[in-house]
């Protein structure tokens, strides 16, 4: 038989790790006693397990109080259910980080983005502009309130009409680029630039070409933040899309950390 509620027997302690390789090993377990009281007859019909495996699983739960006696059978307790909620979560994070080994590999070993990025985001790769749940790469700036970005070319293949959407922002858009990104840009929509300039967006440059940008969106209910690296053309070849307020501080945090070093543009310097 299966043991993936465990059959082995095991001293396990009771501290975090323990109890989280308990709840991964008895998931189906766990998860059917969260929505009603089942006797160990039932859990062996419902899972086609073993007797005794049920016995080892529920025997476990109980000791860690996830699971309760209930009705003549077992129900998993509210710490079962957040648990089993928890260990969910942490798995779909630990996907997201594999997912993620792209754009973590190229960035700098100065970046460390906060396991919070990764919680429920949208990771993409390969052809961005072939997947629509990366449309966050298409930032809708009609209907945001506020962006902040550092290092953000891939803004620029839709720069004719998001200038626009940046001017309407004024002093609440904020853009830190690469020197090279500003220059290409006064040189290719000059007017364009400084009349975003004018309408009060800052906008400034670092030095170097650094292979990953941040930026953060605004919208009246909600928050984003964007993790992107480049490849060697410059075009973005990885991103991270996340909603989670810790991670849209961390972003808001990077962007103005590489504000307070860049270069102002200045359109008659």
């Amino acid at each position: 038989m299966s043991s993936w509620i465990g059959d082995e027997d095991e001293d396990e302690g009771g501290d975090a790790a323990d109890a989280f390789e308990a709840v991964g090993r008895r998931r189906r377990l766990l998860q059917a006693l969260s929505s009603e009281s089942l006797s160990k007859a039932d859990l062996v019909r419902a899972l086609s397990v073993s007797r005794s495996t049920v016995d080892r699983g529920v025997e476990r739960l109980v000791q860690l109080g996830l699971v309760e006696r209930s009705n003549g059978g077992f129900v998993a307790t509210s710490a079962g259910r957040v648990a089993l909620e928890t260990h969910d979560e942490a798995l779909r994070s630990m996907a997201n980080v594999l997912d993620a080994k792209p754009v973590l590999d190229r960035l700098p070993e100065s970046v460390n983005p906060p396991p919070s990025l990764f919680r429920d985001a949208v990771v993409c790769t390969g052809d961005l502009a072939a997947m629509e749940e990366c449309s966050p790469l298409e930032f809708d700036l009609g209907e945001s309130t506020s962006i902040s970005g550092f290092n953000g070319p891939f803004l620029f293949s839709i720069w004719p009409e998001a200038h626009e959407q940046l001017a309407r922002l004024g002093d609440s858009a904020t853009l830190v680029l690469s020197a090279e990104s500003l220059d290409w840009l006064s040189n290719r929509y000059p007017d364009g630039l400084d009349a975003m300039v004018d309408a009060g967006v800052r906008v400034s440059a670092v030095e170097g070409d650094p292979p990953y940008g941040v930026v953060v969106v605004d919208r009246p209910t909600t928050a984003s933040v964007t993790l992107v690296v480049y490849d060697h053309m410059g075009g973005p070849e990885a991103l991270v899309v996340s909603y989670d307020s810790a991670a849209v501080s961390w972003g808001r945090t990077r962007v103005a950390a590489r504000a307070e070093t860049a270069r102002p543009y200045r359109p008659d310097e």
